[in-house]
């Protein structure tokens, strides 16, 4: 069962009960008490939930997963299919800058060369490599920007200016004629930092986010070593990206 699969079920309990016990809500949906836990620390850090000593308690939201998860749902297939490809390129040693992207979360899902050096400003990301030992983990501080389970801001990016990653993996909210956006000015400004800090700079974008265009520009195409897509991209963006557009 993929994470987003298992805290929607997870969600879909506590919507029912209100609230559980973490051994009870491990056992009914087959994994460990540590796993339900770094699955409810996710679900905390975009205020769906509260986490009790030994317990959970659904914080009264009814529209289902918001922020974050609401994207995980959308371009599934997509998603899945581009994190896959984008999972194939990492090596073992390498250090991997992610952000908190949707199709981001497919990727780190399907990784499995290890040993690796993980840095990111994502509580989900690093919840995913958070009890495995072969995985050196790096979590950046910073301000928490709740609808993305990020950190952003003034700490974030004095911690990151000190790093060097051989890969970074970033998705974001649209890419417009020559430039990419985000939403958010604050995970714009870590995202500018993390280009400059990294070997190669990897985009992924399911074919929906071409075409638009969000508040904050990130930067140019031409900063970019890869954007890996789906088969829906249109011909005139197949045309215009050539050498740096892998479809997955």
């Amino acid at each position: 069962m993929l994470i987003v699969e298992r805290q929607k079920k997870l969600l879909d309990i506590l919507r029912e009960r209100h609230s559980a016990p973490l051994e009870s809500l491990a056992a009914e949906l087959g994994v460990s008490s540590s796993t339900v836990r770094r699955d409810v620390e996710a679900l905390q850090s975009q205020g769906v939930v509260d986490a009790t000593r030994g317990g959970v308690i659904f914080r009264g939201r009814t529209s289902g997963l918001t922020g974050l998860d609401e994207r995980m749902n959308q371009q599934v297939d997509a998603k899945r299919l581009i994190g896959k490809a984008a999972a194939a390129m990492v090596e073992p040693g390498m250090t991997v800058y992610f952000d908190g992207g949707s199709t981001v979360r497919y990727m780190v899902e399907q990784i499995s060369a290890r040993p690796l050096q993980v840095v990111t400003n994502s509580l989900t990301v690093a919840a995913g490599f958070a009890n495995d030992d072969r995985v050196e983990l790096l979590l950046l501080g910073g301000t928490l920007y709740p609808r993305s389970g990020v950190l952003v801001g003034p700490i974030t990016t004095q911690a990151l200016a000190e790093i060097h990653a051989d890969l970074m993996v970033f998705s974001v909210a649209g890419i417009f004629e020559g430039d990419i956006y985000n939403s958010n000015l604050a995970m714009a400004e870590v995202e500018k930092l993390a280009i400059k800090q990294a070997a190669r700079r990897v985009l992924l974008a399911d074919s929906s986010k071409f075409g638009r265009k969000s508040l904050a520009r990130v930067c140019p195409l031409e900063d970019l070593d890869l954007i890996i897509s789906d088969t829906a991209i249109g011909e005139p963006w197949r045309s215009t990206l050539t050498d740096k557009l892998l479809l997955a």
